[in-house]
């Protein structure tokens, strides 16, 4: 498994009171208030809301979809087996800012399961003698499931240090008990539980992870 890693401030700066705060800040602030207006409208079933979500999202997807060079007509069918997605979970969205990566990883899932429907439906009538042919290979399937690692990579680096490495050496090595785990990693046994727990309720609200699992 790739290890994404991410620098913790180690300091809070304290700007003066007198001090702006950056213009680059308050347009992202905004832009995240106007999305989760725009969401919340959306569930409400305004179809201008609508309306401008697909403005400024379907682009965004049809690039994704391009990239993994499907037919025009795939890429459509992707696009809209998105959207259609959306309509039916955008009330368990849990943080309505994060649309756009939802939007994002759910039409690569969709991609993925087109791309898995030829090697479905192929089927080789004359192998050569002394051929061996892996009637389980999926190379489609390969993908997906490295897609969903790269997904658990990126949620497991948004968790603290401490919760982080417990949750890697817990999936890297799933019998490693509760003795070998506080010695590997200096951790008292007592909170080896509650830390663990702490680390699975932060990944249940990571909206990318929710996505693919």
């Amino acid at each position: 498994m790739i290890m994404l890693s991410v620098a913790e401030s180690a300091a809070t700066i304290t700007a003066p009171e007198h001090a702006d705060h950056p213009r680059h800040d308050q347009t992202t602030a905004h832009g995240g208030r106007d999305l989760r207006e725009l969401v919340k409208a959306a569930r409400a079933g305004d179809a201008r809301a609508w309306d401008r979500l697909h403005a400024r999202f379907n682009p965004m997807l049809r690039r994704v979809a391009y990239s993994y060079r499907l037919s025009s007509s795939d890429v459509d069918d992707a696009v809209q087996a998105t959207w259609l997605r959306l309509l039916s979970h955008i009330d368990r969205l849990r943080d309505p800012a994060a649309v756009g990566g939802w939007l994002a990883t759910t039409v690569r899932r969709e991609c993925l399961r087109l791309l898995q429907r030829p090697l479905r439906e192929h089927v080789t009538d004359d192998p050569r003698p002394g051929d061996s042919v892996d009637v389980f290979a999926d190379p489609a399937r390969d993908l997906l499931e490295a897609e969903v690692r790269a997904v658990l990579a990126r949620a497991l680096d948004t968790l603290p240090d401490r919760q982080r490495d417990l949750m890697l050496l817990l999936l890297t090595e799933p019998t490693m008990d509760y003795h070998a785990v506080s010695a590997r990693l200096g951790m008292p046994r007592g909170s080896i539980g509650p830390i663990r727990q702490r680390s699975i309720t932060r990944l249940q609200c990571h909206e990318e992870l929710c996505s693919v699992t």
